[in-house]
């Protein structure tokens, strides 16, 4: 009998020690690689596009399933080849879902990150292959190529009725007068996004947060220009998700203290929503 219960605490503290590393795996994502011909031919085939300069990819599951693979390929291109990217990626023969991540290098030297998560099945029970951006890739690439030279920047439609443009930090982190571009043509990136991304931008960065609305673009480039070069304005964060009035949303500044009161009147004195907005002036 008491081999019967030694035998006993010993498959339970198995069975303990089992769901304590299943729990770790859970909490830690662990990936646990399942390997597929398919997916590697899928692979071949993206490496040798014209235009492709690198291609990572991985398949794996999770716990506690171990089921339902996640694939997920990387590729670098120049802006010449990501419509072949696209058009292959489209074509690839293969089951499952593709989580794709494409980062784009433009002749003016902006990069772009394209990020597109696997669309859901039709009412058929068919799996569309085709990267879904939420917005027309190749038309933005080409609008940033123009529109941004040296920035590396991520489009996006994480916003609801707002195209969402993230400068991110590659190298040398941009400045806030480095984003003033993406701001003058906001119109025009909205535009090359496609119809359904509604009128709004929002433009986000670690010294720049911003939504403007239809034909506000070159307003707030001469406002925030002006605020740059007179008044040391090194950053300029304007509430984006307020939902009351615009009295009560804010605006947060860091620039010299001496500068504050100019600040603040010019920002009264232009005509967009942020001149009622709230100012707040963080420390340096």
């Amino acid at each position: 009998m008491r081999r019967l219960w030694i035998a006993a605490a010993v498959v339970a503290a198995i069975g303990v020690l089992f769901a304590l590393i299943l729990l770790g795996w859970m909490a830690d994502e662990t990936h646990f690689d399942r390997p597929s011909e398919a997916f590697d031919d899928v692979h071949a085939q993206i490496e040798g596009l014209p235009g492709v300069e690198s291609v990572e990819k991985e398949r794996w599951v999770e716990a506690p399933t171990f089921a339902d693979p996640t694939s997920w390929m990387s590729v670098t291109v120049d802006q010449a080849g990501l419509p072949g990217l696209i058009e292959a990626a489209c074509a690839a023969d293969y089951a499952d879902p593709i989580s794709w991540s494409i980062r784009v290098r433009t002749p003016a030297a902006a990069t772009v990150s394209l990020h597109a998560t696997p669309a859901a099945r039709g009412v058929d029970g068919t799996l569309p292959q085709c990267p879904d951006f939420g917005f027309d890739a190749v038309r933005v690439v080409e609008a940033l190529d123009r529109t941004a030279p040296g920035l590396a920047v991520q489009p996006s439609t994480w916003s609801p009725g707002r195209f969402v443009l993230v400068a991110v930090d590659e190298g040398r982190p941009a400045v806030l007068a480095d984003l003033l571009p993406l701001v003058e043509h906001a119109d025009d990136l909205v535009a090359a996004a496609g119809p359904d991304m509604g009128e709004f931008v929002e433009i986000n960065s670690a010294d720049l947060g911003l939504v403007l609305g239809p034909g506000e673009g070159a307003e707030y480039r001469a406002l925030l220009t002006a605020l740059v070069d007179d008044h040391g304005v090194t950053s300029f964060w304007a509430d984006t998700d307020h939902t009351g009035t615009d009295e009560e949303a804010t605006v947060q500044i860091v620039a010299p203290a001496g500068q504050r009161a100019e600040i603040e009147e010019s920002i009264r004195a232009s005509s967009l929503p942020v001149a009622r907005f709230t100012v707040r002036f963080l420390e340096q």
